[in-house]
Protein backbone atom coordinates (compact mmCIF):
# COMPACT_ATOMS: atom_id res chain seq x y z
CA UNK A 1 0.00 0.00 0.00
CA UNK A 2 1.15 3.51 -0.74
CA UNK A 3 2.58 5.34 2.38
CA UNK A 4 2.90 8.64 1.09
CA UNK A 5 -1.02 8.70 1.08
CA UNK A 6 -2.87 10.39 4.19
CA UNK A 7 -3.96 8.38 6.53
CA UNK A 8 -7.33 8.54 8.42
CA UNK A 9 -8.93 6.77 11.73
CA UNK A 10 -12.35 5.23 10.34
CA UNK A 11 -13.51 6.02 13.88
CA UNK A 12 -12.82 9.42 13.08
CA UNK A 13 -14.31 9.76 10.15
CA UNK A 14 -17.89 8.07 11.12
CA UNK A 15 -17.66 10.97 13.94
CA UNK A 16 -17.43 13.88 11.84
CA UNK A 17 -20.49 11.87 9.55
CA UNK A 18 -22.81 11.59 12.98
CA UNK A 19 -21.05 14.98 13.86
CA UNK A 20 -22.24 16.57 10.00
CA UNK A 21 -25.84 15.22 10.60
CA UNK A 22 -26.83 16.61 14.16
CA UNK A 23 -25.05 19.90 13.38
CA UNK A 24 -27.35 19.88 10.22
CA UNK A 25 -30.27 19.73 12.34
CA UNK A 26 -29.28 22.76 14.60
CA UNK A 27 -28.89 24.40 10.62
CA UNK A 28 -32.53 23.26 9.64
CA UNK A 29 -33.92 24.24 13.17
CA UNK A 30 -34.94 20.41 13.87
CA UNK A 31 -32.34 20.36 16.56
CA UNK A 32 -31.61 16.61 17.31
CA UNK A 33 -32.09 14.98 20.65
CA UNK A 34 -29.48 12.22 20.66
CA UNK A 35 -26.40 11.86 18.52
CA UNK A 36 -23.73 8.59 18.96
CA UNK A 37 -21.79 6.62 17.34
CA UNK A 38 -22.18 3.58 18.91
CA UNK A 39 -25.55 2.65 17.41
CA UNK A 40 -27.00 -0.59 17.80
CA UNK A 41 -26.33 -3.58 15.49
CA UNK A 42 -25.11 -2.99 12.21
CA UNK A 43 -25.94 0.71 12.62
CA UNK A 44 -23.10 2.17 14.05
CA UNK A 45 -23.89 5.50 14.64
CA UNK A 46 -26.89 7.77 14.44
CA UNK A 47 -28.70 11.39 15.05
CA UNK A 48 -32.17 11.55 15.93
CA UNK A 49 -33.66 14.99 14.98
CA UNK A 50 -36.26 16.75 16.90
CA UNK A 51 -39.78 18.19 15.72
CA UNK A 52 -40.90 16.54 13.18
CA UNK A 53 -43.30 19.01 12.02
CA UNK A 54 -40.26 20.91 11.33
CA UNK A 55 -38.99 18.46 9.29
CA UNK A 56 -39.91 19.17 5.33
CA UNK A 57 -38.42 16.95 2.41
CA UNK A 58 -35.34 19.40 1.65
CA UNK A 59 -34.95 19.32 5.70
CA UNK A 60 -34.54 15.56 5.07
CA UNK A 61 -32.42 15.28 2.39
CA UNK A 62 -30.02 17.96 4.28
CA UNK A 63 -29.72 16.09 7.39
CA UNK A 64 -29.06 13.17 5.25
CA UNK A 65 -26.69 14.63 2.74
CA UNK A 66 -24.94 16.76 5.58
CA UNK A 67 -23.17 13.71 7.35
CA UNK A 68 -21.69 12.46 4.04
CA UNK A 69 -20.52 16.41 3.16
CA UNK A 70 -18.85 15.99 6.39
CA UNK A 71 -17.08 12.90 6.32
CA UNK A 72 -15.96 13.70 2.72
CA UNK A 73 -14.11 17.21 3.67
CA UNK A 74 -13.07 15.38 6.86
CA UNK A 75 -10.80 12.83 4.96
CA UNK A 76 -9.79 15.00 2.40
CA UNK A 77 -7.32 13.61 -0.02
CA UNK A 78 -7.81 10.18 2.55
CA UNK A 79 -11.06 9.97 0.76
CA UNK A 80 -10.23 7.55 -2.02
CA UNK A 81 -8.56 5.07 0.70
CA UNK A 82 -12.35 5.27 2.68
CA UNK A 83 -15.07 5.94 -0.11
CA UNK A 84 -16.37 2.67 0.08
CA UNK A 85 -17.45 2.73 3.48
CA UNK A 86 -18.11 6.91 2.74
CA UNK A 87 -20.35 5.58 0.17
CA UNK A 88 -22.31 2.98 1.73
CA UNK A 89 -23.46 5.13 4.62
CA UNK A 90 -24.52 7.98 2.43
CA UNK A 91 -26.19 4.80 0.50
CA UNK A 92 -27.74 3.81 4.25
CA UNK A 93 -28.61 7.47 4.72
CA UNK A 94 -30.72 7.98 1.64
CA UNK A 95 -32.42 4.66 2.32
CA UNK A 96 -33.43 6.45 5.62
CA UNK A 97 -35.16 9.10 4.00
CA UNK A 98 -36.95 7.22 1.14
CA UNK A 99 -38.22 4.86 4.01
CA UNK A 100 -39.32 8.00 5.98
CA UNK A 101 -40.96 9.10 2.66
CA UNK A 102 -43.17 6.07 2.11
CA UNK A 103 -44.04 5.87 5.55
CA UNK A 104 -45.60 9.35 5.07
CA UNK A 105 -47.21 8.09 1.85
CA UNK A 106 -44.86 9.92 -0.94
CA UNK A 107 -43.88 7.10 -3.50
CA UNK A 108 -42.26 8.29 -5.82
CA UNK A 109 -41.01 11.49 -4.90
CA UNK A 110 -37.91 12.68 -7.17
CA UNK A 111 -35.45 14.96 -6.82
CA UNK A 112 -35.39 18.06 -9.35
CA UNK A 113 -32.30 19.36 -10.59
CA UNK A 114 -33.43 22.67 -8.86
CA UNK A 115 -33.89 20.89 -5.63
CA UNK A 116 -30.51 18.94 -6.00
CA UNK A 117 -28.44 22.62 -6.88
CA UNK A 118 -30.18 24.08 -4.11
CA UNK A 119 -29.19 20.97 -1.48
CA UNK A 120 -25.47 21.09 -2.98
CA UNK A 121 -25.21 25.45 -2.49
CA UNK A 122 -26.57 25.22 0.76
CA UNK A 123 -24.27 22.19 2.01
CA UNK A 124 -21.40 23.65 0.63
CA UNK A 125 -21.99 27.38 1.57
CA UNK A 126 -22.67 26.02 5.39
CA UNK A 127 -19.70 23.46 5.69
CA UNK A 128 -17.46 25.52 3.92
CA UNK A 129 -18.17 28.19 6.97
CA UNK A 130 -15.10 27.56 9.48
CA UNK A 131 -17.80 28.64 12.13
CA UNK A 132 -19.53 25.95 10.88
CA UNK A 133 -17.44 23.38 10.26
CA UNK A 134 -15.40 24.11 13.58
CA UNK A 135 -19.07 22.87 15.47
CA UNK A 136 -18.44 19.85 13.44
CA UNK A 137 -15.02 19.17 14.93
CA UNK A 138 -16.10 19.97 18.62
CA UNK A 139 -18.92 17.49 17.91
CA UNK A 140 -16.82 15.04 16.31
CA UNK A 141 -14.21 15.33 19.05
CA UNK A 142 -17.14 15.01 21.93
CA UNK A 143 -18.91 12.05 19.85
CA UNK A 144 -15.02 10.05 19.79
CA UNK A 145 -14.39 10.64 24.10
CA UNK A 146 -18.51 10.48 25.03
CA UNK A 147 -20.05 8.31 22.05
CA UNK A 148 -23.16 9.56 22.96
CA UNK A 149 -24.31 13.56 22.77
CA UNK A 150 -28.02 14.36 24.39
CA UNK A 151 -29.81 17.27 23.42
CA UNK A 152 -28.50 19.37 26.23
CA UNK A 153 -24.76 18.91 25.47
CA UNK A 154 -25.32 19.30 21.35
CA UNK A 155 -27.14 22.74 22.20
CA UNK A 156 -23.86 24.18 23.92
CA UNK A 157 -22.01 23.06 21.03
CA UNK A 158 -23.72 24.41 18.32
CA UNK A 159 -24.57 28.32 18.70
CA UNK A 160 -27.88 29.31 17.70
CA UNK A 161 -26.27 31.25 14.67
CA UNK A 162 -25.62 27.90 12.89
CA UNK A 163 -29.39 27.85 12.90
CA UNK A 164 -30.02 31.38 11.70
CA UNK A 165 -27.37 31.07 9.08
CA UNK A 166 -28.92 27.52 7.93
CA UNK A 167 -32.96 29.28 8.23
CA UNK A 168 -31.66 31.70 5.96
CA UNK A 169 -29.95 29.87 3.46
CA UNK A 170 -33.50 27.51 3.19
CA UNK A 171 -35.10 30.42 2.71
CA UNK A 172 -33.34 32.49 0.58
CA UNK A 173 -33.34 29.07 -2.19
CA UNK A 174 -37.07 28.99 -1.51
CA UNK A 175 -37.56 31.84 -3.19
CA UNK A 176 -35.02 30.84 -5.65
CA UNK A 177 -37.69 27.79 -6.59
CA UNK A 178 -40.71 30.37 -6.08
CA UNK A 179 -39.06 32.45 -8.69
CA UNK A 180 -38.18 29.58 -11.23
CA UNK A 181 -41.48 28.18 -11.07
CA UNK A 182 -43.99 31.38 -11.74
CA UNK A 183 -41.07 32.30 -14.61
Amino acid sequence: MDQTRPQRDPLQALAHHVAGHAVMTFAVDCPAVSACIDGPDDDPGYVLPGDSRKLTIRRRFLIALAGHQAETRFLGEAFGLHADLANERLAFDMLHVMREFEALGLRGMGASGLLRGQLGRILADLFGRAAVWDRVADVAGALLVRQRLPLADLRTMVPAEVTALGVRLLDETRHETASACSG
